[in-house]
């Protein structure tokens, strides 16, 4: 039977891999991405946590120059320039589009949802193609908390008019789905590279390597 199911869009759906290299190149490899990504998600939670909400685009420029002044490297607004511009030429991984034609087709509803401005997942979906692939585009601003608060999964849910116990939630992050599912929503992990489930939170209901096989799964 055919339902609702909600896709984070950073990682999950669109590769990250032109951020990575440009941060990466200004911060250098160390201290990079892999340093101003988890602190970005530190910012978002902290800032949900004592009920302040800065948008995730001013809270990316602040995790990239938290990360940047631990070396000696001052990215400044041109580095930031191609940061921004980086973000804005994502594409999907390979097997995104296939998975939501497949759910499309069948009769499900698909949804994005992001901590990532309105206007910046609306302009990356359409850069990526995928924006007719989305029966909703949402992201947090309209609740003003950060996944994996309740708060965006119970918004989404407003949105669609379906119980949460009736959706699904897609993505390669634990902590994303551990939100959701305490929201009460099904859960599928994507095994994106480098991505890995932590025993702390309860099992998703699904682990699958991509979209399609996502699709085909919930297709049966």
């Amino acid at each position: 039977m055919a339902g609702v199911v909600v896709f984070d869009i950073n990682e999950t759906t669109l590769d990250l891999e032109p951020v990575r290299t440009v941060i990466d190149d200004l911060v250098g490899p160390e201290g990079g991405f892999t340093a101003w990504f988890p602190r970005l998600l530190q910012l978002s939670m902290t800032t949900t946590a004592i009920g302040h909400y800065v948008d995730f685009t001013t809270l990316a420029r602040q995790a990239l120059d938290a990360v940047a002044a631990t070396g000696e490297s001052e990215p400044g607004d041109d580095g930031w320039s191609q940061v921004t511009a980086a973000m804005g030429r994502l594409q999907a991984h390979p097997d995104v589009a296939d998975g939501l034609t497949s759910l499309r087709e069948s009769g499900w509803t698909t949804v994005a949802l992001t901590n990532s401005a309105q206007a910046t997942v609306e302009a990356q979906l359409d850069g990526a193609g995928l924006a007719p692939l989305f029966d909703h585009t949402l992201s947090v601003d309209a609740v003003r908390q950060y996944k994996p608060s309740r708060g965006p999964y119970h918004y989404a849910a407003a949105v669609v008019g379906t119980d949460p116990a009736e959706m699904w939630m897609v993505a390669c992050h634990d902590w994303d789905l551990a939100g959701a599912r305490s929201a009460g929503f099904s859960t599928a992990f994507v095994r994106r590279p480098a991505m890995s489930y932590a025993a702390t939170f309860a099992a998703p209901d699904l682990e699958v390597d991509d979209f399609v096989e996502l699709a085909d799964r919930l297709i049966d």
